[in-house]
């Protein structure tokens, strides 16, 4: 069982960690490994099971992470953001992040078919 949880998180790492535009809140406000890192250590040394409490215990500093990086401000940006559009006012929504080459081949994010709304 061990062996299969670490071979999902390993896949988990590869394959879709590196797509999903943001990192980990635990690693950013604190640096260290990410949370998918620090339970595959935790899998590793103490099995899923024997783990339990301190996978659990690690999510829930990442969850109180994600909220002072709310709370202060400061949003989890991903890759797929328009972090080089300093001028871009809708660079939170979900069409700004798919267009991010269009739309940050301009000073201001130009695209008037985009909800400029940052309510999530």
């Amino acid at each position: 069982m061990k062996y299969l949880a670490i071979l999902l998180i390993v896949f988990y790492q590869k394959f879709i960690s590196p797509h999903k535009g943001f990192r980990c809140a635990y690693a950013v406000l604190h640096g260290g490994d990410s949370c998918s890192e620090a339970v595959k250590t935790i899998v590793r040394d103490k099995g899923p099971f024997g783990g339990y409490r301190d996978i659990r215990a690690r999510f829930q500093a990442c969850k109180e992470a994600n909220e002072t990086l709310i709370g202060s401000g400061q949003r989890r940006r991903g890759r797929n953001d328009c972090d080089e559009c300093p001028d871009c006012d809708c660079d939170c929504s979900e069409a700004c992040r798919f267009k991010k080459a269009d739309a940050c081949e301009h000073s201001s994010c130009d695209l008037p078919d985009l909800p400029c709304d940052c309510s999530f």
